[in-house]
């Protein structure tokens, strides 16, 4: 009996030793780790992750921190559900790491210069930015300036919070044809493109 015991649980040890371990479980001091995707967060994206909105603003990380060609310049970057964080460490603190420019690389790949939408005026209950000539207006003025970066501490969604995370308008609300082949409102910012 003894001996049988004795295999039984020499066996299971061999067998745990040889299964997978989670990667909650692998997570290295100052990491947290997604067993949804099995990536990991760290350092200043982590904080970053953290502090501006997490799971509901980025989603889980898809792949882990590498580097990464961006506007032509080596960087730390490390893709999410919903964008890419970049560190930049020639700025100081909170634009140490920033949100990537997919609304304007996404257009970019598709060969769509933004610079061509069509301009508009500024309109009444819209915000306009001179900067691209564009108004963003109703549901995508009201997502806009909900969401926005934490650069100041305060509950309150500060312009600059919002331009931090979404970036300028590229165009107005226009109708467009998605990859599922259907037409949707949607609006180009430098960091997003909301529908």
């Amino acid at each position: 009996m003894q001996r049988y015991l004795a295999r039984s649980v020499a066996l299971l040890v061999a067998v745990l030793a040889l299964a997978p371990v989670p990667p909650s479980i692998l997570a290295q001091a100052g990491e947290r780790c997604f067993p949804e995707t099995g990536f990991c967060i760290t350092g200043e994206i982590r904080q970053f992750w953290e502090r501006n909105g997490g799971l509901p603003v980025f989603g889980f990380p898809i792949g882990p921190q590498q580097e990464a060609q961006v506007e032509g310049q080596p960087r730390q970057v490390q893709w999410f559900e919903r964008n890419r964080l970049e560190l930049h460490p020639e700025n100081r603190a909170p634009y140490n790491v920033l949100v990537g420019r997919l609304g304007a690389d996404r257009l970019e790949q598709q060969g769509r210069a933004w610079q061509g939408f069509a301009k508009s005026q500024a309109q009444p209950g819209c915000r306009f930015y001179p900067e691209t000539g564009h108004n963003v207006c109703g549901a995508f003025l009201a997502t806009y300036g909900r969401r926005g970066l934490e650069l100041d501490d305060r509950r309150s969604i500060t312009e600059a919070e919002s331009l931090a995370l979404w970036g300028l308008p590229l165009s107005d609300a226009q109708q467009e044809t998605l990859g599922d082949g259907r037409s949707y409102t949607v609006q180009w910012f430098e960091r997003a493109r909301l529908e």
